[in-house]
């Protein structure tokens, strides 16, 4: 899937580099890494196209950018080719035994997406082993929280258009159903060609925890409202925004 989106990515992906958005890993990456990061090492686990890599590159020595997909890494090539510290390459997240306490910093920006929670287990486990001791993981991770959000909100804005609180229900349903279904008990946002997961805040910070991660803190990453093509969302503007999770822990 991933292959096949790698050209039109934010037409796929909403990205927390989007202009607007107030992302908390960059302050976290000023203010919260000990030591020179010039002389640290970090690695973008599902690096993508490579938007983040600029930014690594120019605060640590070493940056291993992973990703498996092909084209998603031949992008991030061509993207980065002017930075003498960025190696690219592609791997399978769920075994990055090759990297194993190596690494300062671990990064991870909505990447872990696999719905099959085996799978979502062994990335998070693998982001854990790839760091040194006393080494510190930052991520960005999809919330489900947003679309219950999203339907209280098309749900509020019918009945202030006159909707019985029935059609209003429904009205919601609908608007999920047509926009992005979904799977609330299991996490699990369905696409056209592909399910993703998605993360409830008491869930995320269980399987961090799971993979070994202590300290663990996480915020919202919030979004404007202009980053959606989406006429119903527009009409929101001016209400609390949609929200990704974003993860600080150590190891």
């Amino acid at each position: 899937m991933w292959d096949r989106s790698a050209k039109k990515y934010f037409d796929d992906v909403v990205s927390p580099f989007a202009e607007g958005v107030k992302n908390p890993i960059f302050w976290h990456l000023d203010n919260k890494i000990t030591g020179n990061l010039k002389e640290l090492s970090v690695i973008d686990i599902g690096c993508g196209i490579g938007n983040f890599l600029p930014t690594l590159s120019q605060r640590f020595s070493k940056v291993v950018g992973i990703d498996f997909s092909p084209k998603m890494i031949d992008i991030a090539k061509e993207k980065t080719k002017s930075y003498t510290n960025i190696q690219l390459l592609v791997r399978d997240a769920r075994d990055l035994t090759e990297f194993h306490n190596q690494f300062d910093v671990a990064v991870s920006v909505n990447s872990v997406l696999l719905p099959k929670i085996v799978d979502v287990e062994k990335i998070l486990s693998q982001a854990n082993q790839v760091l040194k001791e006393n080494g510190t993981f930052l991520g960005v991770f999809p919330a489900m929280e947003s679309f219950l959000y999203r339907a209280l909100l098309v749900q509020e804005k019918a009945m202030e258009d006159g909707c019985s609180e029935e059609e209003a229900l429904l009205k919601s349903k609908k608007d999920l159903d047509e926009n992005t279904p979904c799977n609330f008990e299991a996490g699990i946002v369905k696409y056209p060609d592909c399910q993703q997961k998605n993360y409830y805040l008491f869930e995320l910070k269980y399987r961090l925890w799971k993979a070994g991660f202590s300290n663990i803190k996480i915020r919202k990453v919030h979004y404007p409202w202009e980053v959606y093509e989406d006429d119903t969302l527009l009409a929101f503007h001016g209400k609390q925004k949609l929200w990704d999770w974003f993860v600080y822990a150590k190891k």
